[in-house]
């Protein structure tokens, strides 16, 4: 049996002469230097093959028998070994080649199989021809889009065809459920095409109607564009104090190149906030300060909501100066802490009188001696407050510091 095995295996493996020309391909000297060594090492497994001659030695089943104690099993074992060393000497012993010379019927059923596969070779290079004739069509075309009756399309039969056939665009997903090759489709396709034509924007403009944006009223303008109405409406309640109900049509042309230089004015700031940490930083995006990173998609939301949270603190801080009667006191200087007594003091070198509303007013009211106090710069008010700011410890952020000052500036 293992002389057997020996001769399978030599007879399935390659010849060690064949794999000796791989030498050819070492490239550098640790390569060849590595295949040399392989090589000696052949020649020498080789050699201590060739120098064993013993036979190969058998079973001792008697020296297994005094081992093991399951007999049982043993028996199996040995049972099987010989039925399988049986099977495997009588295979040898036949003669293969010489079955095969015999066999002299059953030789048209292979012819036939030949016959066979020749016919579906030739149909397959057939197939292999238009194939390659297709392509070369295809590419020798010009695309759709360069499409003309005039050239090559009356000689085209097939692309003469498509076109006829397919006059729109069709999703072919839906075609369970339509026919896109079907004159009901043809006729919806027609009819959706002229409900386009007619109305442009959805909001009922048709051809007869339709207008350039500049020659609409303003208020579809807004409506079109609402950013653009958030900062004008701000603009012009900052400028006039006036209400909302009573916005213009349409504002001086003055007021819109404030609008523009105020708005360069914020954004100086923003994109030079940006450079320094786009370089400092090196990052692919950087966004301006108070910008999502998504303007388009995110922007009104972004907005809308900073715009509500300066509302509310906007109204508290009014509601808490309206409960103390402070909003409103412009002949007076109202004093809650110790730095405005300090500072009302020094308006007149203390020549006025301090006015009490009651315990319930957290607040006192000093009016100095002589005229009456001027209405403050709402500048000036704002750098007060962003030194108490500094001098506190906290400081606000360039960008809302930016837009605050140009707010007081209008």
């Amino acid at each position: 049996m293992a002389k057997m095995m020996r001769r399978s295996i030599r007879r399935a493996l390659p010849g060690r002469d064949r794999w000796h020309a791989l030498q050819e391909y070492a490239t550098g000297e640790a390569n060849v230097e590595e295949f040399r060594l392989l090589r000696a090492r052949d020649s020498a497994v080789s050699s201590v093959v060739a120098t064993q001659s013993a036979p190969t030695k058998t079973i001792d089943w008697a020296s297994w028998e005094s081992k093991i104690s399951n007999k049982e099993t043993l028996q199996c074992l040995k049972d099987f070994h010989s039925q399988q060393s049986a099977l495997l000497d009588a295979v040898l012993k036949e003669n293969h080649l010489g079955a095969v010379h015999e066999q002299k019927a059953g030789w048209e059923l292979f012819d036939e199989a030949k016959v066979s596969c020749s016919k579906s070779v030739e149909k397959s290079q057939q197939i292999l021809r238009n194939g390659a004739r297709a392509l070369w069509i295809s590419f020798q075309n010009p695309p759709v889009n360069m499409l003309s009756q005039s050239e090559w399309l009356d000689a085209d039969q097939y692309w003469q065809a498509f076109v006829e056939k397919h006059h729109f665009y069709h999703n072919h997903i839906a075609s369970a459920v339509e026919d896109p090759e079907s004159k009901e489709y043809d006729a919806k396709q027609k009819a959706d095409l002229l409900k386009k034509w007619e109305a442009f924007d959805g909001r009922g403009t048709v051809r007869q109607n339709n207008k350039l944006l500049y020659q609409r009223p303003s208020y579809e303008y807004y409506d079109l564009y609402r950013g653009t109405l958030i900062e004008h409406m701000i603009f012009y309640l900052t400028k006039t104090g006036g209400d909302a109900r009573l916005f213009p049509e349409n504002m001086p042309v003055q007021w819109f190149a404030e609008i523009y230089d105020t708005r360069f004015k914020v954004y100086n700031v923003l994109q030079r906030r940006k450079r320094l940490e786009h370089e400092s930083t090196l990052k692919r995006a950087v966004t301006h300060d108070f910008h999502p990173e998504d303007l388009e998609h995110d922007g009104e939301g972004h907005f809308g909501k900073l715009i509500a949270r300066e509302t509310a603190v906007t109204e508290l801080t009014v509601g808490r100066l309206m409960g103390n009667y402070v909003l409103f006191s412009d002949a007076y200087i109202p004093v809650q802490t110790g730095t405005a007594f300090y500072r009302a003091l020094q308006a007149d070198g203390g020549k006025g009188t301090f006015y009490s509303l009651g315990g319930d007013v957290h607040c006192l009211f000093y009016k100095p001696a002589g005229e009456a106090l001027t209405m403050p710069d709402p500048k000036d008010c704002f750098t007060a407050l962003a030194d108490h700011a500094s001098m506190t410890g906290r400081r606000f952020e360039v960008g809302y510091a930016a837009a605050f000052e140009c707010f007081t500036d209008v």
